[in-house]
């Protein structure tokens, strides 16, 4: 028993002793460790002008591994370019030493004095640094600069919502650039639209061939004030052209350059442009009115399409007012989804809006297709013009007979006979032995021209027209009011109906609606629709207009429509068939003698 405890003592006291010698054995090499983790930083420059950045370099001993660095305190004062690391390991006398080098690319935000802070480097804190920034000495391109950027403006103050021009240029020197990186440009209450797409091209400077990296932008301020356009700041990789020559990369370095912003004056709108319409701050606008065809005499029933297009030079399509749908007696008027583009010209913003009529003849007489008056400021000359588009006037009327054309035709021929012409005391002259004087001469060669001119005229109105076909667009009028032919005319409707030809439908429609009514007066639908005085009927009337004239080559009568138009006349026609019997039949009864004889 006793043996057996002081084996137990024995055996515990051996694992104590190994822990300790463990320990002491263990003890110098953290204290090596330790005393191997230590961080050096070292700066670049302390002096450098604006829109250039400064390298920081931190270096820590004896880590193999990643090392923690806290860069929270630079943010403040510095914008953090790149980030990288290198690892180095070397041997001197038996003994290897081994630091990792962290560079860290630093911008200054601001001009004057700038501390860079001490950081926290694998629990400890760097020495901190002082940093002038100046002002650029040169303004522009100077000798030996790999990269410089410049900044333009259209204008020092403009009006609101009036376009402002803004170019970033980029000049380098060296075989390429590589990810460029510049500040968004994005002021507060500012539309911004960058124009196109960024593009690079050659220019010669001083006898130096620089390659340019350009960006164009269109800035409209929503807001009267000062309009703070901020400083820009490239960031990007440069090439010499060279590469690695193990993996045949290309040596690219980080570069900056900077371009100092701007304050722009927004003026307000003035008070002597009109309260009630669109500001429309340009340097041009125009309305252009075009028609598709001669608007001096139409016909009832007949269309024509009217095109207006509004054109401002500084604006954006978008921008543009609608001119607004003209009421016009005797016209109906289809509207189309108005077209609105924008297009840079020489540099400069040009929206279009572009709205299409199409109006319809209802009636005879004269038409007033109202002025177009739109307001617009001009920003060259500070003052309020207008955009007009005059007055029309469109003479409708039906076809006149022939007989008519004919009788004046005649007339023109006897007025135009040259024994009307020709004076008696003339005849005499040429007639008798005399001299003839010069004065007779001329009197005789402006009379024979003139002769021929009237000859002309009148073959001109009575020779054909083949020149160009003449489109008809009126609704039927040949057919006369006869009885018996409303079944036909019906029975004709079905089968244009049926057919599903808009055109087709419109003129049967208007051919049975006038041997139904026998009214030779109904020249088009909306004729009809007032003598049936049903709305759903002119409901029906209205897009079978809408479908005949729409410019969606898409657009069509649908077979419900069809199908309910062929309801509503069919109801129709029965209801007034029935009437007809009953009145037959009233009139056809014998009644009984009042009195008996």
């Amino acid at each position: 028993m006793r043996q057996h405890i002081r084996h137990s003592q024995s055996t515990w006291w051996l694992a104590l002793l190994a822990t300790l010698t463990l320990a002491l054995l263990t003890l110098p090499g953290m204290t090596q460790a330790q005393q191997q983790t230590r961080v050096e930083t070292e700066l670049d420059r302390t002096e450098i002008a604006r829109g250039e950045t400064v390298t920081l370099r931190v270096r820590v001993y004896g880590q193999q591994g990643g090392v923690a660095i806290d860069l929270d305190p630079l943010r403040e004062q510095f914008e953090i370019v790149s980030t990288r690391s290198a690892s180095h390991l070397r041997s001197v006398n038996n003994r290897i030493e081994s630091w990792t080098d962290y560079l860290l690319v630093l911008f200054p935000r601001e001009l004057g004095e700038q501390q860079i802070p001490p950081v926290s480097v694998a629990g400890q804190m760097t020495e901190p640094y002082t940093i002038t920034v100046n002002e650029p000495s040169v303004t522009g391109l100077a000798s030996g600069q790999d990269v410089h950027m410049e900044t333009v403006i259209s204008k020092d103050s403009v009006y609101v919502q009036e376009q402002l021009l803004f170019t970033i240029r980029l000049y380098y020197t060296i075989a390429g650039i590589r990810n460029p990186n510049f500040t968004e440009v994005a002021p507060d209450n500012t539309v911004v639209q960058m124009l196109g797409q960024p593009h690079q091209y050659e220019q010669l400077i001083d006898g130096q061939r620089y390659g340019v990296y350009e960006m164009n932008y269109v800035l409209f301020p929503q807001r009267s004030g000062e309009l703070e356009i901020p400083d820009i700041v490239f960031r990007g990789e440069l090439t010499d052209g060279s590469s690695n020559f193990v993996f045949r990369n290309p040596n690219m370095r980080p570069v900056t350059a900077f371009a100092t912003g701007y304050t722009i004056a927004v003026k307000e709108r003035p008070a002597t442009f009109p309260a009630d319409n669109t500001w429309l701050p340009a340097s041009d606008v125009r309305v252009e009115e075009r028609w598709s065809d001669d608007i001096t005499r139409l016909q009832p029933g007949q269309s024509v399409t009217r095109t207006l297009t509004v054109t401002a030079n500084g604006l954006d399509g978008a921008a543009l007012p609608p001119l607004g749908r003209p009421e016009i007696e005797r016209m109906n008027v289809y509207p189309e989804t108005p077209v609105i583009e924008r297009t840079i010209i020489d540099g400069n913003v040009v929206g279009t809006r572009t709205e299409t009529y199409e109006l319809v003849a209802t009636d005879n007489g004269s038409v007033v297709i109202p002025e177009i008056n739109l307001p617009w400021w001009d920003v060259n000359s500070d003052t309020v013009r207008q955009a007009v588009v005059p007055t029309s006037f469109i003479v409708v009327e039906a076809p006149r007979s022939a007989n008519v054309g004919d009788a004046s035709d005649a007339a023109d021929t006897e007025d135009s006979t040259p024994g009307n012409l020709l004076p008696t005391a003339v005849s005499d002259e040429l007639l008798s032995g005399r001299q003839t004087p010069v004065w007779i001469i001329y009197s005789l060669i402006a009379v024979l021209t003139l002769l021929l001119f009237v000859m002309w005229v009148v073959w001109q109105r009575r020779r054909p027209v083949t020149d160009k076909p003449v489109i008809v667009r009126t609704p039927v009028y040949e057919r006369d009011i006869e009885d018996g032919q409303e079944k036909l005319a019906f029975r004709q409707l079905e089968t244009s109906l049926a057919a599903a030809e808009p055109l087709q439908i419109r003129q049967h429609l208007i051919a049975w609606g006038r041997q139904y009514h026998r009214d030779a007066g109904l020249h088009n639908l909306d004729d009809l629709a007032a003598r049936f005085n049903n709305r759903e009927l002119t409901d029906l009337c209205q897009a079978l207009q809408a479908t005949l004239y729409s410019s969606n080559r898409d657009a069509s009568f649908t077979d419900q429509e069809r199908q309910q138009l062929a309801s509503l006349l069919q109801a129709e026609r029965s209801a007034h068939l029935k009437d007809d019997q009953r009145l037959q039949q009233a009139q056809h009864v014998d009644l009984p003698p009042l009195y008996r004889q």
